[in-house]
């Protein structure tokens, strides 16, 4: 069983940046998310893990938008479904510019849909790469090291605690009644 477990994680040290590269080219939280947490626990290192995500996220959205830029008639036919939420984004880049393209890094709704907008506007691409490049660095750094120094909260709050981990449950089951009670209150009409 040892020998597995060795096996797997020399493969996953080996093969774990490409995945995480592969994975935030799609903006993947968990890919980030992930690689923090392992790098907690001493399987990978988080300034790597940081910049193939962010790397991976970059080459991703600018991919997008110069597909969708050149390739337009490609691409219509799947962004016609998304008319109205893309003329949205034309309006967001219009009002919130610059701060747009940071915050999409962060709301799963919109990922896709700003670098579609971009492509598909006369937005300048060179400033978008530009902004990009900083947006992918802030977005992979803030949950990486989210993620890394969470984990480690988190270890050392069990190896303390771990003996009274049947309060955990006992907690969450409290937490999510006292939701529920506070949903029905909130929802009843007056």
């Amino acid at each position: 069983m040892n020998a597995m477990v060795e096996t797997f994680r020399d493969s996953f040290e080996t093969w774990g940046y490409v995945i995480l590269f592969l994975y935030c080219m799609g903006s993947g939280y968990v890919g980030i998310v992930a690689a923090g947490v392992l790098s907690a626990l001493g399987s990978m290192n988080i300034g790597l893990s940081i910049v193939v995500a962010a790397m991976g996220n970059f080459v991703g959205s600018s991919l997008l938008v110069y597909l969708v830029r050149y390739q337009k008639k490609d691409f219509l036919k799947y962004l016609n479904k998304h008319r109205r939420k893309i003329a949205l984004m034309h309006i967001w880049l219009k009002k919130y510019g610059s701060i747009l393209i940071l915050i999409n890094k962060y709301l799963y709704g919109i990922k896709f849909l700003v670098p579609a907008a971009i492509g598909v506007s006369r937005y300048n691409i060179k400033r978008f790469m530009v902004l990009n490049f900083i947006a992918c660095f802030v977005w992979a750094a803030s949950l990486g090291i989210v993620a890394f120094y969470s984990s480690k909260f988190i270890e050392i709050f069990i190896d303390k605690y771990g003996q009274y981990s049947y309060m955990v449950v006992f907690g969450v089951f409290v937490v999510i009644i006292g939701f529920v009670v506070w949903l029905n209150q909130v929802a009843k009409p007056k």
